[in-house]
């Protein structure tokens, strides 16, 4: 029997994405499955490139990760990835950002005796 690469290369493909989506929303294989009304198991086996969804399935899937089906299938390119590393450096920017803003305001709080202090005339 002569293999599909371009049929295993969607399948590893929709695995990867299906797994990154799930990842992303913070959603385990248990939620995952039971939002979209499908075993664990079976599951585990399409993450791992193992077994191949119907369309119904595969809709179930995409609808419990709030994404369109053929965004299960879309390949990652590189700017892609260059924008999600971006992205992920400005958030740990303003995280940062954030905290010294906190600390700054706290040590004003702490200087002027804080907040309901009257100040001497």
């Amino acid at each position: 029997m002569k293999k599909n690469k371009r049929g295993d290369a969607l399948k590893s493909q929709l695995s990867r994405n299906i797994r990154q989506f799930r990842v992303n929303s913070g959603l385990s294989q248990e939620e995952l499955a039971e939002k979209a009304g499908i075993s664990v198991p079976y599951l585990g086996a399409i993450e791992r490139g193992e077994k191949w969804p119907g369309p119904a399935t595969m809709g179930e899937i995409a609808n419990s990760l709030g994404v369109e089906p053929h965004d299960l299938l879309r390949p990652e390119n590189a700017s892609s990835r260059e924008v999600r590393k971006v992205v992920d450096k400005l958030a740990k920017d303003i995280s940062a950002l954030v905290g010294e803003s906190i600390k700054m305001l706290n040590n004003i709080a702490r200087d002027s005796g804080g907040p309901g202090k009257k100040k001497d005339d």
